[in-house]
């Protein structure tokens, strides 16, 4: 029986790991039984805990202590490095700058965005954090090697090609790629009268792309809308990473895979440990050009190209 946590399956994904060179080649059996399961759990609940993934646990460690210490500088410092628009591919987000439901106020957290590794024009805080940048895009290549592979899983549980998905993310990391590295930091409430009614971490909404990664830190608060449509909590699972399916790939797959309603709450036990909670995201998104088109052939949705679909999408929760 496949190990699950409020319904999301926890897969292993050892045959598929990072630390695997040419794992299609060395696992073949082992990688379609790992597709049938991905595509079992991306068919039904959208949500699917990998272990064994090969992102070594001292990698993630320090990651998270170079972006802690980004966020632990002061207000003004942080202030410097403020994205320009919401669809601007670098920088900081101050608290309550987007609304993931415009109905609900502003969400209770920060991020730090990054989707060109080599941006002539951002201003990178290596001042204040001398391990930034190196940091991020060590970070990066994990976690976008790992998205390259998931894709691939996801294509050989649709009975297609392995490359089907992922020769749409060619450009990641450059001014034309999609992928979106996010850390999100969401503050230590410390007075919860402050808290605005109806106000959480993070409001009810789909993601827009293709598919999210997400590592947690070790406090809860992450909810997902099981197969009947209630909020379950996506319990944090250390050595996993916690991927759904977005917008786009449900699209494209014509709804075969699920992009479901998530949010983040603020658990009354928080509210008396007064911890923050972080997280590192990656928005596996196509490359911006990228014409999404059903795969089956059966145009349920128009063809509309990736960038559009998420810079709409983008610009109806940000506030600038």
């Amino acid at each position: 029986m496949t190990e699950n946590i409020s319904g999301i399956p926890v897969v292993d994904f050892s045959a598929m790991s990072l630390t695997h060179k040419d794992p299609l080649k060395e696992n073949a059996e082992a990688v379609k039984q790992l597709a049938d399961q991905v595509y079992q759990a991306f068919s039904t609940i959208g949500f699917v805990y990998l272990k064994n993934h090969g992102i070594p646990q001292e990698v993630i460690d320090f990651t998270f202590e170079t972006y802690d210490k980004f966020f632990n500088l002061s207000l003004d410092v942080k202030q410097k490095y403020t994205k320009k628009t919401g669809t601007t591919k670098n920088g900081w987000d101050e608290l309550e700058r987007e609304s993931t439901n415009i109905q609900r106020p502003g969400d209770l957290k920060e991020s730090f965005d990054v989707s060109i590794l080599d941006d002539d024009d951002f201003e990178w805080p290596n001042a204040e954090v001398p391990d930034f940048q190196n940091t991020v895009k060590t970070i990066f290549k994990y976690v976008t090697d790992l998205g390259s592979r998931m894709l691939s899983v996801m294509a050989i549980g649709l009975q297609m090609d392995p490359d089907t998905f992922e020769r749409a993310f060619e450009k990641r990391g450059t001014s034309e790629g999609g992928a979106q590295l996010r850390y999100t930091y969401y503050p230590m409430i410390t007075d919860p009268s402050q808290i605005k009614p109806g106000q959480i971490r993070c409001g009810e909404h789909t993601d827009y792309g293709g598919i999210t990664l997400l590592i947690q830190d070790d406090v809860g608060g992450l909810e997902v809308t099981n197969v009947n449509g209630q909020f379950v909590p996506a319990l944090p699972m250390k050595g996993t990473v916690l991927v759904n399916i977005d917008d786009l790939m449900q699209r494209w797959t014509a709804d075969t895979y699920k992009s479901v309603v998530h949010r983040v709450l603020i658990p009354e036990e928080q509210l008396k440990r007064r911890v923050p909670r972080r997280s590192l995201v990656l928005f596996y998104h196509p490359d911006d050009d990228t014409m999404i088109t059903c795969l089956d052939g059966s145009n349920k949705y128009p063809p509309i190209r990736a960038r559009d679909w998420i810079y709409h999408k983008i610009q109806s929760t940000y506030k600038f």
